[in-house]
Parts: structure tokens; C-alpha cells; sequence
């Protein structure tokens, strides 16, 4: 979820691809620190969400004065959410573009630096997401990172907001205004991992092989970051973070299991069964993550070599980022997290800190505060942390891990994963076998393979919440997002008359009349097509006027929140109908399915299914057909239906009518 070539305050800011070079000048060998402190201080106030005066991060608490909090949602389920990233979506004050200390982070030329977005800009165009038919907004890391850092995953500090982004009253704005629109806000946190503050003895410049236990783990050191710093012996050096310290201080007896196991991708657990550690550091001393498979590299490795991987497991770790969030919510009212890279965190976390942050939220009003992890993973390992939790023995058993509820749900990758191989494979020449399955988790090229993902979650998944007594399917959905190619731009100029478009229209009509939540990426609503990977910065595109997309495909040189346009409309449509069947067809997350027969094309390349029986009436149901295999070739599909022959059906996308036969 950051990008593949980061620039912040430890390293020399590479020049990533762009459509546009910069000078040479803009490579710097030290960067600034940025201005360091948690604990409330008179010269952070109007950015920090902590108001407690003392250095003790456990005891950190939020405050908004006078203010009377946002109820929670009865249902997420009912609710369209659109994703942004706050720096590519709408510059509402540009004297904010360039702060102390982080000179030259901002360039509107290049696509991996800063381009100003901000909350002000966000409250601006409130409407236009609301008008769109999106309830929720989730909005990328709000607090301290690296001098272009844009992305908002290279975290510094957790209750200090970045200045770049804006103010701790500018934020209250952006939330107040949503609740105002009966929208809620949900905030991208970051609980694995901080920057790249520190490096391991010997490797400072170089790969760190994951090493475990007495003997092998490394000595940590801060990078310098002034050149005063850097003269010094690294032992000397200033401590990266205000309130996350590492320590060399070794523990012949400490462990990384105690009340819970780790697990891998296939939920299996495993107990730590040997020892020695640096149990008084806030940080993993275990070398780089590069092998996702193993349950310890994965939980305490350093995601890409380059973000110090906190110790997650650690008691006072855990203290420090309960107090954190909850700070957050009580000085922003803030009504759900989207949770960085819970793959990558071992259960014990969340077994403590979601329920103590859900009954805090719950003691200001908010009894269904939301809970979402993103999950690139096999489910097995993403079935341990979502409410109570299953490993791999507890499928399809009324059996968890215990009774602590931890996520609500995620976002689910497996689907993305075989929608992209099906819509889009069929499209691209045959030697461009990147769009091929990388990882034995990955589906083949056959839609008829959703059908099974949603009954293996029904087996493998606790869906019960907890606070209103009942089971729902909260898992979230979507086409595209932050950190991968966009669908439409995948689509090869040889396709014939297909083009990205229709693409993206088959896979969202999937999104809305799918079972859970469906998720929205800024830009899709306007057809943006800009080729490239989003990790790398190409499908992050600018939302307003930009420099740095200038002349690429897919994205004209303009302000893009055209609310006629006839994408725009598109999802509009869908997003009222979803809403005008939500409660007799959608509500109760009954997905069946439908048998069919093709004349002239493959049965593979149907996607047919219905929802619906919510109300008991056999009527309130709705069918979807989609054909996946798009091309000029005509098949005639038929499909079971649960309607008496004779009845009249309206097709509700296409503004058509069918009867039924036989």
C-alpha cells in the first residue's frame, strides 16, 4: 500500500517513472526531521488529535469540546463507499502545499511527489461524492509522514496530522459536513509498521535476510537524518519516533506466541517454540519480509525493506495505539478505520485492540463502529481475524478461535483476483503473461469461480456482529483501488470494439448486486484509463487539473468532477438502484445460484445469479446475468428462473423487458 520506489525523510528520494523529469538538483543526500512531539504542546495543537500534556503515549486521549457525536450507521451493508487519496483529490488551500520542514516534497510535475490535496478540497466536493450515490468516504492516512510521501502509509507519528493535509478543525470540517450529509468518514490507519527510521547493523544500505531468535536477530540503529547526525556514532543518534522507541537490550527468554499463535496463509497456527528477542524494543529486530508464507516472516518482518515493522505482539505496544486510536475518534469523530496490512499483524493485536477501541467508540454513541483489513491474502489467514476467527480446523463448525470479535470484515482480494483473469485476459495478447496467477491463492479465468469464493466464505468466515446481534456480510468489494492497474486500462488496443469501459461497467453492475458492501475508486466515475500500476504512482491519478498525467491516455488535462458526465451517470444509476431494493431483496445477503444454458459461446463466461426473499415474498427477487467473455459475438443465454411463466421482468441496467417462458 505505498509506493514501490517511497521517498521520506530517511532516504534519498529516488526520481520514480513519470511523465514528466525533474532536475537532477532534487536529489538530496540528508533530509530534515520533521518537527518531532506527540504529547500535546502548544506549537502542535492545532494539529494534534491527543490532548494530554504528559509523554506517556498510554495515557494519550482526544477531546472535542461541545461537540455531540455522530451515531454509528444501523447497516454498513446499505452503504456505497468511495475511496480517495486526500493528496490526489482536491487542492483547497494551497499555502498548505509546501511546509516546514519538508522542502520540495511538493511538485505537481511528477507523479510520485506531493499535489496538495487536502481537506479543505475534500469538503468542497462532498457533493459530488454524495451525488454519486457513495454514503462513506474512506480517506487515505491522515497523520505525519515523509517530506512526499503523498500515499500517507510511511507513518512518523499517530496523533500528530500532517500540515500538508491540514488542520485537527479542518478535519472536524470535513467530518461535521459529511455527518451534516448523513455520509460517515472512514480514516486508512496504520498499525504495522512506521517508516524507515531505523536500519539493521551491516545492512544499512542493503537487504536484511529475516533472521529469528538468539543468535541471528539484528542490532538496530536510527538513520542519521541532519548531518550533525550523521557524524556522530549511531548509538549517540536521537531516537527516530517520539513516542515508538527501538531498544538493544536483549531478552534470552522472550517469545513471539503467548496467549495467541501465529498463523500462515492456510490458517494454521504456530506456537513460537524457541526464544531470545529484543523484547524491550518497540520494533521487530528481524530482517526484511520476503517470504509471506512463513507465519513469523510475515508477522515480523519489514514490509519491502523500507517500513520499520513495530512489535505488535508486545503489551505496550498494543497500549500506545489503543490509546492512539481511541484519541483519534474522541477529537475527530471519526466513525470507522480501514486497516493497513493486517496480514502482516499477528492476532494478539487485534484481539486487544479492537475491542477496547470498538467500546470506546461505543461510550461516545457509535454502538457499530466499523472495522475493515485489507486483505491480499489466502483466507485462511484473513478468516483468523475477522470476528471471533477460524483456523483452518474450525471451517464450516459453529467454532472460533474464542469469543473476542475483532474486524467486521475486509477488503476481499480473491474476487478482484478472478474478475481481472476473466474480464480481462480474454483482451490482452497471449504473450503478456503478467496477468497470469502469481500466487497458488489466485483463480483461474473462469467466472464461474465467484460462485465458489462466496460459498467458501460462508463456510470459513464469522460474519456475526456482535453489537446488533446478527449476522452480515460486511466484506468489501471492489473493481479498483489504490494499489493496482485499473481494470479499463488493462484492456489491449487489439480488442476489437471492446474497450476498457465496457470492462469496467461489467465488472460494477458484479460490485453492486454482489453480496457485502461495494467500493468505489476516485476516478472510475469518469472513465480514467491511465496505464500503469497505482503502487507506482500511474493510477493515482488527479482528480483535479494535473501536470503530471499530461498527454497519457485516458486522463484529459482538466478538472475531472464532472457530475454530467456519462460514466458519472453510469454509477449513479447503479448505486440508486442498489438503494431502491436494498431493503426487500439486498438486506438479508442471500446470494443463489442459477442454472443456465448458452447457444453460440461458453458457460464458463456466464456469470448468473439472484439475491433476494428478504421480505418472504418470492417475488422481491432480482436476477443477474452477466456475460464475462466480452466480444462482438452474439450468444443467447437461458436462464432458471425463481418467477411464473408469463411473468413480465424489467432489466433495470439496460432499461429493457423479458417474459418469462417456461
Amino acid at each position: 500500500t505505498i509506493a514501490t520506489c517511497p521517498s521520506d525523510r530517511f532516504m534519498t528520494p529516488p526520481l520514480c517513472r513519470s511523465a514528466v523529469s525533474l532536475p537532477a538538483l532534487l536529489l538530496l543526500s540528508v533530509l530534515p526531521l520533521p518537527g518531532r512531539g506527540a504529547p500535546y504542546k502548544e506549537d502542535n495543537a492545532p494539529y494534534n488529535v491527543n490532548v494530554e500534556k504528559g509523554s506517556d503515549p498510554t495515557t494519550y486521549r482526544g477531546d472535542w469540546p461541545g461537540h455531540t457525536y455522530f451515531p454509528s450507521p444501523e447497516d454498513w451493508r446499505k452503504l456505497p463507499v468511495y475511496q480517495l487519496l486526500t493528496d490526489r483529490f482536491a487542492d483547497g488551500d494551497p499555502y498548505n502545499n509546501e511546509q516546514k520542514p519538508w522542502h520540495m516534497g511538493f511538485e505537481m510535475r511528477d507523479m510520485s511527489y506531493r499535489h496538495g490535496g487536502d481537506f479543505k478540497g475534500l469538503v468542497e466536493k462532498l457533493d459530488y461524492i454524495k451525488g454519486l450515490g457513495c454514503d462513506v468516504i474512506w480517506i487515505s492516512p491522515i497523520f505525519q509522514n515523509g517530506y512526499n510521501s503523498y500515499h500517507q502509509y510511511a507513518m512518523h507519528d499517530f496523533t500528530l496530522i500532517d500540515k500538508r493535509l491540514g488542520t485537527l478543525d479542518e478535519l472536524r470540517e470535513v467530518v461535521k459536513q459529511a455527518h451534516d450529509r448523513n455520509m460517515y468518514v472512514i480514516v486508512d490507519v496504520v498499525v504495522n509498521h512506521m517508516a524507515n527510521g531505523l536500519y539493521f547493523d551491516g545492512h544499512e544500505k542493503e537487504a536484511s535476510p529475516f533472521r529469528l531468535h538468539k543468535g541471528k536477530e539484528y542490532v538496530s540503529y536510527p538513520r542519521c537524518t541532519t548531518e550533525e547526525e550523521c557524524a556522530k556514532d549511531p548509538k549517540e543518534r536521537l531516537q527516530p519516533y517520539e513516542d515508538f522507541h527501538y531498544s538493544n537490550k536483549w531478552d534470552e527468554n522472550g517469545k513471539y506466541t503467548s496467549k495467541y499463535k501465529q498463523y500462515d496463509q492456510d490458517g494454521k497456527g504456530y506456537w513460537d517454540k524457541g526464544q531470545g528477542t529484543y523484547t524491550f524494543s518497540d520494533f521487530h529486530h528481524n530482517g526484511d519480509l520476503d517470504d509471506y508464507e512463513d507465519p513469523f516472516n510475515i508477522n515480523l518482518g519489514k514490509i519491502y525493506g523500507i517500513m520499520d515493522d513495530l512489535r505488535t505482539e508486545s503489551e505496550r505496544v498494543q497500549k500506545k495505539l489503543i490509546a492512539m486510536a481511541q484519541a483519534l475518534i474522541a477529537s475527530a469523530d471519526v466513525d470507522g478505520f480501514r486497516v493497513d496490512t493486517p496480514m502482516q499483524v499477528d492476532l494478539g493485536f487485534f484481539k486487544a485492540w479492537v475491542p477496547a477501541v470498538r467500546e470506546f467508540a461505543e461510550s461516545l454513541g457509535k454502538d457499530n463502529f466499523g472495522f475493515w483489513g485489507e486483505f491480499f491474502v489466502k483466507i485462511g489467514r484473513f478468516a483468523t481475524m475477522m470476528g471471533r476467527g477460524k483456523d483452518q480446523d474450525m471451517y464450516g463448525k459453529n467454532e472460533f478461535i474464542d469469543d473476542v470479535f475483532t474486524l467486521n470484515a475486509g477488503i476481499d482480494y480473491r474476487y478482484w483476483k478472478c474478475l481481472k483473469y476473466a474480464l480481462v485476459t480474454p483482451l490482452r495478447e497471449s504473450e503478456q503473461i503478467w496477468l497470469r496467477p502469481r500466487h497458488r491463492w489466485e483463480c483461474d479465468e473462469k467466472p464461474a469461480k465467484l460462485m465458489d469464493l462466496y460459498d467458501e466464505e460462508e463456510k470459513n468466515l464469522d460474519f456475526y456482529n456482535s453489537q446488533k446481534k446478527r449476522k452480515e456480510n460486511n466484506m468489501w468489494h471492489f473493481c479498483n483501488n489504490h494499489d493496482q492497474w485499473r481494470f479499463q486500462a488493462m484492456v489491449s488496443d487489439k480488442a476489437g470494439s471492446v474497450d476498457g469501459i465496457s470492462v469496467l461497467k461489467t465488472c460494477l453492475v458484479w460490485m453492486i448486486f454482489w453480496t457485502g458492501i461495494p467500493l468505489h475508486y476516485a476516478g472510475d466515475e469518469q472513465g480514467f484509463a491511465v496505464p500503469g500500476m497505482a503502487l507506482d504512482g500511474w493510477a493515482r491519478e488527479e482528480m483535479t487539473v494535473s501536470l503530471a498525467w499530461q498527454g497519457l491516455r485516458g486522463l484529459p488535462v482538466k478538472d475531472n468532477f464532472d457530475m454530467a458526465s456519462p460514466m458519472y451517470r453510469f454509477v449513479q444509476n447503479l448505486n440508486r438502484l442498489r438503494r431502491a431494493y436494498y431493503d426487500k431483496i439486498l438486506s438479508c445477503d442471500r446470494l443463489e445460484r442459477v442454472k443456465y444454458d448458452v447457444d453460440g459461446g461458453s458457460a464458463d463466461y456466464i456469470l448468473a445469479w439472484a439475491r433476494g426473499g428478504c421480505s418472504g415474498e418470492k417475488e422481491d427477487r432480482i436476477l443477474v446475468v452477466e456475460r464475462i467473455h466480452l466480444s462482438d459475438e452474439k450468444w443467447l443465454v437461458q436462464v432458471s428462473s425463481p418467477w411464473s411463466p408469463g411473468t413480465s421482468l424489467r432489466d433495470l441496467v439496460n432499461d429493457d423487458t423479458y417474459k418469462v417462458d417456461k
